[in-house]
């Protein structure tokens, strides 16, 4: 339908109230101030209970609060001030929220460090951020990097948080015997020691053997409090300034959209205070984890269940079996490792009422495979959000009005969503028209980190934030995402959407997961190459051919959108640090792949080899 048909894609303060569930408002009141003071509400309510569990080493709000301000202290100590800079590098254990509120309790900000970083990801990271400090453990993958920053004077200090420090007694003594070869060599022999006295290299117990009495600074609502660099799988990431007031405006809409009041239709099935078991297997350097496995689970006055090795799929459903968590916040691919275990059906997963999906596009192969597992329907619920929106803007409810697994639900209280046109975004997009999303709320970020430029190509000056991503808003005011504009493929002139053709390959039971690309093609300008892996316990002859999947896919799709090259692969695609498809590092190597197949043809005179 056209414009004069349909009203304007523009989800706001006008037609959202009466689009919610009940009892769940979008006008909602957000405080103006610091996330510690969300921290500070949830120590004082929730003091015994439990906060974390690591690995049976239980710790309470009470004590995590000592914790954090003892490390307070001791980051004063070495110099950290207001608006200065430290890098968290290290996988899930208790030191990443206790380091990252210490930070914030001295005014600076929070710099998160993927652990796939290579050496020169890191050092580009540490430069571009300017931290000061490091915080690390005593794992050689991570520790060795830290250190040698350290040397080429990247950072100043290094603080080492050793995993083992944090475990029961019995098991901190395996943990040091299993991976006495994991450990760095520089921490077993202590040669960092003779320059500690310059407090360069510190341990964690140094850090906080102290009384806890840290000197309090002012921090106002605006100041930063993370810089969240992007994933940049479609180019070179960023520093997203996110400030105090981003966070705690997104943790008081996630708790509005999710937690129980009386006003709900089934406040059961929401969120409860005080009662959820969080599993944080998803990793707290991404915002996804941050927010949502962290900070909003802190806020709800959960008890955390860390996982430090999400990727040990048997050891992820043996704690959820042991541990009952009842919250399980998920990228796709961890559903995947899931249903995709042969062990699967030995464990009871039952304990989980609510899953909350993001980071990438679920495949429905996935979603109904989990569900089943659990043993429980409409389990997963779907959200949107990206590094620069702090990160959450839309989800599916979790009761009350659908949830919809074909869409990433409604935007969230106190967030305005519009569809625009991808080449003036002054002209609205009608509902149901495809456009590029962007977003207006107390959740976006500030900019980017040194780099106006950047900033001022995707924020307006009313505010609104320009996401790259393609979508449309339908009737209900439900957000459907499309792709990114910089995957779009054109195929004699029409738009191809790889995204929408992963979605329609990952609903034929066969396929385990699919990424498509574009690639040049001599007759339509450009056309999609499907990359497909098919499921491990699908026999070989039973896999359907090129062919079979082509007249699968033109039941639902134009034929120039259908793939013209589907490529199968055994191992696993690549994803992303956070276990996204990496569909760039497919389209490099393609590109790559077509540069020597150019040099080979020009060398030996012979013409390009046609597409097969």
């Amino acid at each position: 339908m056209g414009k004069d048909q349909q009203p304007l894609a523009h989800a706001n303060s006008e037609n959202l109230p009466q689009a919610y569930p009940a009892g769940v408002k979008w006008d909602i009141d957000i405080p103006p101030v610091n996330l510690l003071s969300t921290l500070d509400e949830a120590i004082v309510r929730f003091g015994p209970r439990h906060a974390i569990d690591f690995m049976d080493k239980k710790i309470s709000y009470t004590e995590l609060g000592q914790l954090i301000n003892k490390a307070a202290l001791g980051l004063q100590e070495l110099g950290l001030k207001t608006g200065d800079k430290i890098s968290l590098y290290m996988p899930n254990t208790p030191y990443y929220p206790i380091m990252f509120f210490a930070a914030l309790r001295t005014g600076a900000s929070v710099v998160n460090c993927s652990p796939l970083y290579t050496q020169t990801e890191l050092a580009n990271q540490c430069v571009d951020s300017e931290a000061s400090i490091i915080v690390t453990t005593e794992l050689s993958e991570f520790y060795d990097k830290a250190v040698k920053l350290q040397k080429d004077g990247i950072v100043k200090t290094v603080v080492q948080c050793p995993i083992y420090d944090m475990l029961p007694t019995l098991k901190s003594y395996a943990y040091r015997f299993l991976k006495r070869n994991e450990i760095s060599a520089a921490v077993k022999s202590d040669a960092t020691r003779s320059v500690n006295s310059a407090r360069n290299f510190v341990t964690f117990s140094e850090l906080t053997n102290n009384k806890a009495d840290y000197r309090p600074v002012a921090i106002p609502p605006q100041s930063s409090a993370v810089l969240q660099y992007t994933g940049g799988t479609t180019g070179i990431p960023k520093g997203a300034v996110l400030s105090h007031f981003n966070l705690v405006a997104n943790s008081c809409q996630i708790q509005e959209y999710f937690t129980a009041n009386p006003n709900r239709d089934n406040p059961f099935e929401a969120l409860q205070h005080g009662r959820e078991k969080v599993l944080a297997a998803i990793p707290y350097f991404h915002v996804f984890g941050m927010m949502v496995a962290m900070v909003g689970s802190l806020k709800m006055g959960s008890e955390i269940i860390i996982m430090p090795n999400p990727r040990d799929t048997r050891e992820l459903m043996k704690t959820i079996e042991k541990k009952q968590p009842t919250l399980f916040p998920a990228v796709p691919r961890l559903l995947q490792s899931i249903v995709e275990h042969p062990d699967v059906g030995y464990y009871d997963l039952t304990s989980l009422e609510t899953v909350i999906s993001g980071g990438a596009a679920l495949s429905t192969n996935v979603k109904t495979a989990f569900e089943k597992a659990v043993g429980k329907k409409d389990l997963i619920i779907q959200g949107y959000g990206l590094s620069e929106t702090s990160p959450v803007a839309a989800s599916n409810p979790p009761e009350g009005k659908p949830n919809r697994s074909d869409t990433v639900g409604m935007p969230y209280p106190k967030t305005e969503i519009k569809i625009v046109n991808p080449d003036n975004h002054e002209e609205l997009k009608a509902i149901g028209e495809v456009g590029e999303i962007c977003i207006r709320g107390p959740q976006v970020m500030q900019g980017y980190y040194n780099n106006p430029e950047a900033t001022a190509e995707v924020l307006t000056q009313d505010g609104w934030y320009l996401t790259g991503d393609l979508g449309f808003l339908d009737d209900t005011l439900y957000l459907k995402i499309v792709d990114r504009k910089k995957r779009m493929i054109i195929v004699n002139g029409h738009n191809a959407y790889p995204s929408q053709i992963e979605d329609e390959l990952g609903k034929h039971p066969s396929i385990a997961e699919a990424v498509v690309i574009g690639v040049p093609d001599a007759s339509s300008g450009e056309s999609a190459k499907a990359f497909i892996r098919f499921r491990p316990d699908l026999p070989k002859d039973e896999r359907p051919d090129a062919q079979y999947l082509q007249e699968f896919l033109g039941k639902t799709m134009n034929k120039l959108e259908i793939p013209k090259i589907f490529e199968v692969r055994e191992e696993e695609l690549p994803k992303t640090s956070i276990g996204k498809p990496d569909f760039k590092a497919l389209e490099d190597e393609e590109r790559a792949k077509r540069e020597k197949n150019t040099l080979s043809n020009v060398d030996n005179k012979k013409p390009d080899a046609p597409h097969l």
